[in-house]
């Protein structure tokens, strides 16, 4: 049985792929199950692989324990919210009129201002900043789970990831800048534009206007002002506008460290936002300083709070010597990085098996 024999082998046979054969077998057995049955398989399958011995399968059995995650709200994904006319502009008179997500209209406008698609908040489990809770993805396929984890990672509901990104959020002064960014962006003619969120077009890096609605929204909540009333004078419009740019750095800088390290704590091969793409190795070495402590990392994060800290401090503290990079505790959590893919792959193929979708063995 494969489960007895993971302890005979060394972390290089652990990682060798799943052969094409071999996955396509498991797949088209698993395909001939009712779907109550691949269901269940499915739903075992991940607490299976998380109960087996292995440092970040313990730190992500850790999280998902943690009392304050543990009792955070979850909730399932609704549509944007936008801020009312007649609350912020009522003297505009604006009609909001909705142009809907994949429409001709809707498409030109991604296009033109976004660089890339906008991604599907549907499918994934997310922390939202501002409320301090869960949004949960829509189920998942049995059949993703399985895929996912015969290559070797977990599946891509981002659950882990969430509780990760959870976990290291103490900062509530962003709390109201987090919901200001998640409201729908609405342009100077009224127009509401579907699933754009106001965090992405002013992470777009293009120029843009934005409705009085949007503007005394922000005035109100987030600089505590009451002074202006629409229409706005267009003399007031650029001291607007960099009061928000001010406030979207800090927080997009805030949150895309946060999520990045919460994305490589639970998956050695997470994406991150693409800022941090070439410094993605330094959130590993961080993640091995911390022991993949979560509580650590937040604490050094309260220390070191903007990217150019953080980095400057991780690399302050990354052994230089072959003495220090041997050391029992950097040792053990750089190799726990390299093995977990192959710890999933094999784990999975050992549940599989006992399922009898090998063609080995049934329990």
């Amino acid at each position: 049985m494969l489960l007895l024999s993971l302890a005979q082998v060394g972390a290089s046979s652990i990682l060798e792929p799943v052969s094409d054969s071999l996955e396509g077998n498991i797949l088209r057995r698993f395909d001939s199950l009712p779907l109550e049955e691949r269901e269940r398989i499915a739903e075992e399958l991940v607490p299976f692989v998380l109960g087996q011995e292995h440092p970040l399968c313990e730190t992500t059995l850790a999280l998902l324990d943690d009392r304050r995650l543990r009792n955070a709200t979850i909730n399932p994904r609704e549509a944007l919210l936008a801020y009312s006319p007649k609350e912020y502009a009522p003297a505009l008179k604006l009609k909001t009129k909705h142009v809907i997500v994949q429409t001709k209209t809707w498409e030109s406008f991604r296009k033109r201002y976004l660089r890339t698609a906008t991604p599907n908040r549907y499918a994934t489990w997310a922390w939202d900043y501002s409320n301090n809770q869960f949004f949960e993805e829509t189920r998942a396929k049995p059949r993703d789970t399985v895929i996912a984890m015969l290559a070797g990672r977990w599946p891509d509901s981002g659950k882990f990831s969430a509780f990760a990104e959870g976990s290291l959020d103490f900062e509530h002064e962003f709390d109201p800048i987090a919901d200001y960014f998640e409201h729908v962006y609405r342009d100077r003619n009224g127009k509401v534009y579907d699933e754009i969120r106001l965090y992405d077009m002013w992470g777009s890096q293009v120029e843009f206007g934005i409705s009085d609605v949007e503007s005394i929204a922000f005035l109100r909540h987030i600089e505590g002002s009451d002074g202006l009333e629409s229409p706005i004078a267009a003399s007031e419009h650029d001291g607007i506008y960099e009061k928000i740019k001010a406030r979207f750095a800090a927080y997009r800088e805030y949150r895309d460290l946060h999520h990045a390290l919460a994305q490589r704590m639970v998956d050695p091969n997470g994406s991150v936002p693409l800022i941090y793409g070439e410094v993605a190795p330094a959130f590993d070495q961080a993640w091995i300083l911390m022991g993949h402590s979560s509580r650590r990392m937040a604490t050094f994060l309260k220390q070191h709070p903007t990217r150019k800290e953080f980095l400057a401090a991780v690399a302050e503290r990354v052994p230089k010597t072959e003495e220090g990079l041997n050391n029992e505790t950097w040792a053990k959590h750089q190799e726990a990085r390299n093995t977990l893919p192959g710890h999933i792959r094999a784990y999975t193929l050992d549940f599989l098996s006992g399922e009898g979708l090998t063609g080995f063995h049934r329990r």
